[in-house]
């Protein structure tokens, strides 16, 4: 017999790995669904909200029962979301025990798919590989290379400080805009434009507004629209710092 308890947790769990690591609303939702289904109960209910799960299952011996958890953690991590995925489907055709799913969902909650070392180059990796298909030069794609370097820092250190994003990508722009400013003062052929266009890229909020538009075509109006003013927030703020820097540095 399938411990109600532990069925919760285990569905907690999974929607919060995979809304943490950058799922659509929807798609949380209907994978609690499904698991809270192996208790061939009626009743059961499973909520994803951009910030906030709930799920609850009807319970002989106790009553109904839920539990609720706040999800504040933002990243992008696809091979987590796929993993979970793998071990939903894994436990619902009854391949594995509620135990076993549990525990390599634990395992792969634990582990990170790239050192910190990484993200920050393929930031600049990214900031300079777009300012070469944007038609920028290679003088241009090396500065926004920098400059990309810096911003992961800033992003991989946002992490460990909690930082609200606002200001973190207020700052991000500001390296962009006020150091493309000191390279065009020492390189005065450089593209200005495709400089700061390839270092903002890997702070644009792409993944954000894609899955709040998905919510807003499955339904979940409230989760899409957050995710929308998420986005615009983020990219208000990008604006604002590269605005800043230039206007501060460029007098």
């Amino acid at each position: 017999m399938i411990d109600d308890n532990l069925l919760l947790k285990f569905a907690l769990d999974s929607g919060e790995l995979m809304l943490s690591s950058g799922a659509e609303t929807h798609r949380v939702q209907d994978t609690m669904h499904r698991i809270l289904s192996v208790s061939h109960s009626t009743g059961v209910e499973a909520l994803a909200m951009s910030t906030f799960l709930i799920v609850s299952i009807p319970s002989k011996r106790a009553g109904s029962l839920t539990l609720t958890r706040g999800v504040y953690n933002r990243s992008v991590n696809f091979g987590k979301i796929c993993s979970v995925n793998e071990i939903s489907r894994a436990f619902v055709s009854g391949q594995i025990t509620l135990k076993q799913a549990a525990k390599r969902l634990e395992e792969i909650s634990q582990t990170s798919a790239y050192r910190p070392i990484w993200r920050i180059i393929s930031s600049g990796v990214t900031s300079g590989g777009f300012t070469l298909v944007l038609s920028g030069t290679w003088i241009d794609a090396l500065a926004a290379f920098v400059f990309g370097l810096f911003i992961g820092i800033l992003l991989n250190l946002n992490g460990k400080t909690k930082l609200p994003y606002f200001f973190t990508y207020l700052i991000g722009g500001f390296i962009a805009g006020a150091g493309t400013v000191v390279f065009k003062k020492f390189v005065p052929f450089a593209g200005t434009d495709m400089i700061i266009i390839g270092s903002i890229m890997p702070m644009l909020p792409g993944m954000t507004m894609t899955n709040s538009m998905r919510d807003i075509m499955e339904g979940h109006y409230i989760s899409g629209t957050s995710k929308m003013a998420e986005a615009l927030l983020t990219a208000f703020a990008i604006a604002g710092g590269v605005g800043f820097g230039l206007t501060t540095l460029s007098h």
